[in-house]
């Protein structure tokens, strides 16, 4: 299985609200890339943000991701409950859809990680929108945790500066399982 990955990057720096965020359109497809399911993900460049105008609500006020801003920011920058992660940006999971055949094998769970792992690289948090509990639940396998607990739908998190659970097609069917993170050696030890 593979991601194909096609952006659209807005060229013209001052086109505004448009240079922000980076749209991406992922194609899941196996080996003979047929497509097995689709996504859409934004990057939402949050330092280039701050730098420019200081504060995140002009640049996302009236868009779909306007509710990014009161849950995950406050004056400019990550609130502190959101501010452990592995870069400045913000990986914004808008949709992912698999085909039938290809619902029940984690295809999800895998390409959402490897997205976290390559093109949220630079992200604080991995964002996710739920619309009921067992989604929010499932998705909690992976590492998502509700920023917006006690509600049927809202928005969800994975704070990307941590280590989270691999997906792995072990018997390579096709069939991805989640793994939970073994951590051997501390990186925080203290002396």
């Amino acid at each position: 299985m593979k991601l194909t990955i096609c952006g659209s990057i807005e060229l013209d720096q001052s086109a505004g609200d448009a240079s922000y965020v980076t749209w991406l359109d992922v194609l899941i497809q196996n080996d003979a890339r047929a497509t097995c399911g689709v996504a859409r993900v934004g990057i939402v460049h949050v330092g280039e943000i701050a730098d420019a105008l200081g504060d995140l609500y002009p640049a996302l006020a009236g868009t779909k991701l306007e509710a990014l801003v009161d849950t995950y920011f406050s004056e400019g920058w990550y609130k502190d409950d959101f501010a452990e992660g592995a870069g400045i940006d913000l990986l914004y999971v808008e949709s992912i859809e698999i085909d039938a055949a290809h619902q029940q094998k984690n295809l999800d769970f895998a390409a959402v990680r490897r997205l976290c792992d390559t093109l949220g690289s630079g992200c604080q948090l991995a964002v996710m929108p739920y619309g009921d509990a067992v989604t929010a639940g499932r998705w909690g396998q992976l590492g998502f945790a509700l920023t917006t607990p006690g509600r049927t739908n809202g928005l969800m998190h994975m704070k990307l500066g941590y280590r989270h659970a691999k997906v792995v097609d072990a018997t390579g069917s096709g069939d991805f399982e989640v793994l939970p993170t073994v951590v051997l050696h501390d990186r925080h030890t203290h002396s």
